[in-house]
């Protein structure tokens, strides 16, 4: 039987894989693994489980790892797993941009896993951008701009607490400014060149995902004071000329899309229609009157879909390139 360990499974993506593991795979043995949370008991599969520490890791009987923790975690111990021949899933950003690490949304590119030991989970609001844009590739996109409204437990924990924090500076564990009927137009480390490191995810993972390249991509992020679930407006420009029944049609047909595209009758998508699924909502699509480009909204779980299920789908495929088993 194998055995998949997570890593960060007292975090809110690894609550969220703890679960998806124990309805999705319950035949394979699983070990939960953390840092602040060593020791701590938790219920997996109706009993109780004892939180591992990470150096136990190290000590072998482990055949798949899924981190789901910070990028010094994963920096410390995967290049010691995989030097043991521990296939790892990291949701981190360490190796995302890795010339010889897949970055991989199942959907799209999940051939990349096979044969591969390291296969980084794409950041939150690039999967549910690429899925929406995975679609539209036969009208040959050419230029992106995507702006987040980033629900706050992407932070963690820490952001779901400041949200109850309302307007009080003391108090905050996480945000540099009160998230309690607020915005805030900034996400992550500002960078030499005035964007933030959370955009230049968005662009540079966007165009490694979908083999393009050359894809202008221009991103901007802020935080909103919602619990869970990304927005992201989207303005595409395409080399094919707009047709918006037949872009509807494509993301009608697409795996992972639900398309809530009538906004006349107040049918778009919004974060409390798509929590706790797997898939990436479009909607309130135009044709952007300055160019031969589209303007939509995407809206998915940045928990599940945007974390906690691809990497159970990369797992699911890494299992069956490696001859594992699956009850999905």
């Amino acid at each position: 039987m194998k055995t998949i360990a997570i890593v960060g499974a007292c975090g809110l993506v690894g609550d969220k894989l703890v679960d998806l593991l124990s309805d999705r795979l319950p035949n394979i043995n699983v070990r939960l693994f953390g840092n602040s949370s060593v020791g701590t008991r938790v219920i997996f599969r109706n009993r109780p489980t004892i939180i591992e520490s990470c150096e136990r890791l190290l000590n072998g009987g482990i055949d798949y790892a899924l981190f789901m923790a910070t990028n010094d975690v994963a920096k410390e111990y995967i290049p010691k797993l995989v030097r043991q021949g521990v296939t790892c899933i990291d949701n981190s950003s360490a190796f995302r941009l890795d010339r010889d690490v897949p970055l991989v949304v199942p959907c799209i590119n999940g051939e990349l896993i096979k044969g591969k030991k390291l296969i980084a989970n794409p950041n939150c609001s690039t999967i549910q951008v690429v899925i929406a844009i995975n679609a539209l590739m036969e009208m040959q996109p050419t230029k992106m701009t995507a702006v987040t409204y980033q629900a706050v437990s992407g932070a963690g924990k820490a952001g779901i607490t400041d949200l109850t924090q309302q307007r009080c500076y003391g108090k905050l564990q996480c945000f540099s400014h009160p998230i309690y009927d607020n915005l805030i137009p900034c996400i992550g480390k500002v960078e030499e060149d005035g964007f933030t490191d959370e955009e230049h995810k968005l662009v540079y993972e966007s165009r490694k995902i979908l083999r393009l390249p050359r894809l202008k991509v221009n991103s901007f992020c802020a935080r909103i004071p919602i619990t869970v679930g990304h927005g992201v407006f989207v303005n595409l420009h395409l080399k094919e000329k707009v047709n918006l029944a037949k872009i509807r049609d494509l993301l009608r047909n697409a795996p992972n899309v639900l398309l809530f595209d009538d906004a006349e009758n107040g049918i778009y998508p919004m974060p409390i229609m798509l929590r706790n699924t797997k898939y990436v909502g479009v909607g309130r699509i135009t044709k952007d009157p300055t160019a031969n480009a589209i303007n939509f909204f995407v809206v998915a779980d940045n928990l599940l879909r945007g974390a906690s299920y691809n990497a159970l789908e990369i797992l699911t495929e890494a299992l069956k390139y490696n001859g594992g088993h699956c009850n999905e």
